[in-house]
């Protein structure tokens, strides 16, 4: 896995205008230091979303999100924080340097470069080849119902072989070893490099942000394998991919469910019908990564089978995605998985061709719990007219319910699994309990094996399963991999959506708060803050953290520099930074400012102090003596406090 540099981070920081990104997605108006707008992430009239040039920090007091420039991206795009680094790293024109064990961005982008040329040169055969393959492509494609403007706009192509796609690459400056590394070309048995694709339909595979990563390729005529798609390396890999994910992605978030079927042309016939939050897999049945990816854009995920033997089989592998994760324990992060299988042996094509989209609407919207549908088939499996093949059939039905035995869930399924069995449901509970969970089986070509290797000569090695070359983390930064959301560090925390820091409405830590944030924005008012409040107890831990990050800072730098290092290491605390300060520009009306939020804070804590030791007199039960030591302390107190509260 790859590791982007802090410095990197920083060099994209600062090279980008929250405004002008914002500004791309929401028209923004300015009032006083800020600009408001209508939030992006909830309906609204009435602009409550806050974006704050000189932290370079955004906050929506409807709806309660906010954060910095990345965050407002990975919310806005769906990405992932490595994802929305790269994303606006393009965007400055800046290359990111990525370490241990990862591919050099320049050599990255190289072979996207070719993936994209090779994208082209495909669509430009199919459209304007005069030879027969090329009619061939044309002719099937029509007979699929996938002409007109259908190939332009999912850049089908046609592969001839023939070597005609490497000497074009070549024509356009790639190498040898960047056509093989894209997957695109294979060494040959005499010492040069072939087509890896030949006389098929292509269908380019591309990633969230739609960069051509990877193809598919369907054979022209007779001939097998049918379908052949690249192979795993270093920009693809089968078990993390999906076919349509980029043009589905808004219409899963805006539909509320993925519905995810089996072949590239079922994934466009779904989209030309209408259900354009179709995605597929990629010679692979679903897998729990793929399950992660939708779950960036919803909970809900439709598994269509075709009804042929192919889709029976992937049914029966359905099993493997039950975690614990579609258990209600899971609270948001819980995933709702359903399956609906097309009848008559037909796939998505054939049913909407025959049927038309309306049942396609109405099988879907049948679509049975998924945890249901896989008892229900190994249920059906066994002849359970005996008690002999109860008694085998039991502990394979229960393997499903492994993962979440004890779930509130698992014990719905027991009931419907004891009266079944004809059995009691304390019989089927104990069994569950001593149960063994399912041994998943693993396809070979699931495993994404190829990395990076890191060294001075360049090229990928192979590394086991789920293991890369160079593991772990540099200096608390997390891995650029998708899959990477452990501990505590800046990266995971945006994965994990750390609950955002309640802002105190009243007493001394709302007028610490008030601080902090002037401590933040306003480099010239730092001494003055610093020097009234060193030695002093907050009345909150993490104001306190947050002051002593700040303190360490040179008291010049920016307010976006001090928002980010706080927020690096309390990412919680991003509504601090939004807080509406009126922050005047004149020196001496900013510098009377602070000093009344410091005699603020020193009023309300005379004020708590002073109520506690009242609780404590009236309801302590104390000696005469100890109550009149506490009597001279509030009179001391009040006395204070009425000096602090003259004009």
């Amino acid at each position: 896995m790859a590791l982007i540099p802090e410095e990197d981070i920083t060099r994209v920081r600062e090279a980008t205008d929250i405004v002008s990104v914002v500004s791309d997605y929401v028209p923004l108006r300015p009032r006083g230091r800020d600009l408001w707008g209508c939030c992006p992430f909830h309906n609204e009239k009435t602009p409550s979303f806050k974006v704050s040039p000189q932290t370079q920090t955004w906050h929506c007091f409807g709806c309660g999100k906010g954060g910095d420039v990345f965050k407002f991206m990975m919310l806005k795009e769906q990405l992932n924080f490595p994802e929305a680094v790269k994303f606006l790293a393009d965007k400055a024109h800046i290359t990111i340097t990525e370490e241990s064990g990862g591919m050099p961005s320049g050599y990255r982008s190289r072979l996207l470069e070719v993936c994209k040329e090779t994208a082209e040169f495909y669509h430009m055969q199919l459209m304007r080849g005069k030879y027969d393959g090329a009619a061939n492509a044309r002719q099937y494609l029509a007979s699929r119902k996938l002409g007109g403007s259908i190939p332009k706009k999912w850049n089908l192509g046609y592969a001839p072989g023939s070597n005609t796609l490497t000497r074009y690459l070549r024509s356009k400056g790639f190498s040898n070893k960047e056509m093989i590394d894209a997957n695109v070309a294979l060494s040959s048995d005499r010492g040069g490099l072939r087509d890896r694709f030949y006389n098929r339909v292509m269908f380019p595979i591309r990633d969230l942000q739609g960069r051509t990563i990877a193809f598919g390729g369907r054979v022209i005529g007779k001939g097998e394998p049918k379908y052949i798609n690249t192979s795993n390396c270093p920009l693809f890999s089968k078990r993390n991919n999906m076919f349509g994910i980029d043009f589905a992605k808004s219409s899963i978030v805006a539909k509320g469910g993925a519905i995810v079927v089996e072949g590239y042309t079922d994934v466009i016939a779904m989209h030309e019908s209408g259900f354009e939050n179709a995605v597929a897999t990629l010679g692979t049945a679903l897998t729990p990564q793929h399950v992660r990816m939708l779950t960036r854009f919803t909970n809900k995920i439709i598994y269509l089978f075709d009804g042929d033997a192919a889709g029976q089989n992937a049914a029966d592998r359905a099993s493997e995605l039950i975690t614990a994760s579609v258990a209600p324990e899971s609270g948001t992060r819980q995933v709702s998985l359903f399956v609906a299988v097309i009848p008559n042996n037909m796939d998505p094509l054939e049913y909407i061709d025959a049927a038309g989209g309306q049942k396609m609407q109405e099988l879907l919207d049948n679509a049975e719990p998924l945890m249901r549908f896989v008892l229900d088939r190994r249920i059906a499996s066994y002849d359970l007219s005996t008690p002999e093949g109860r008694a085998m059939a039991l502990p394979k039905v229960l393997e499903p319910l492994v993962p979440i035995r004890d779930s509130i869930l698992a014990d719905e399924y027991v009931n419907y699994i004891a009266d079944v069995f004809r059995l009691d449901f304390e019989r089927v509970k104990k069994e569950l309990q001593t149960a063994e969970g399912p041994r998943n089986f693993v396809n070979p070509d699931d495993v994404d094996s190829y990395t990076y290797d890191g060294q001075i000569n360049g090229g990928f090695s192979n590394a086991p399963a789920g293991q890369t070359s160079a593991q772990g983390r540099s200096n608390g930064r997390q891995a650029a991999g998708p899959d990477h959301a452990n501990g505590h560090d800046y990266y995971s925390e945006y994965q994990n959506q750390v609950p955002a820091f309640k802002v105190p409405a009243s007493g001394p830590s709302r007028w610490e708060s008030q601080l902090l944030c002037v401590y933040a924005l306003r480099p010239d008012l730092r001494m003055r803050i610093a020097q009234d409040m060193r030695g002093q107890k907050w009345q909150n831990q993490l104001f306190e953290s947050l002051f002593a990050i700040i303190t360490k800072m040179p008291m010049e730098a920016y307010p976006s520099e001090v928002v980010s290092a706080c927020m690096r290491e309390h990412p919680e605390s991003e509504p601090i930074w939004s807080i509406p300060v009126n922050i005047v520009d004149d020196s001496a009306q900013a510098d009377q400012m602070v000093r009344t939020m410091l005699k603020e804070r020193q009023k309300s804590l005379l004020e708590d102090e002073i109520a506690n030791l009242e609780h404590d007199v009236k309801y302590g039960n104390l000696p005469e003596d100890q109550s009149n030591e506490i009597f001279a302390r509030i009179s001391v107190l009040q006395k204070e406090l009425g000096e602090l509260r003259r004009p």
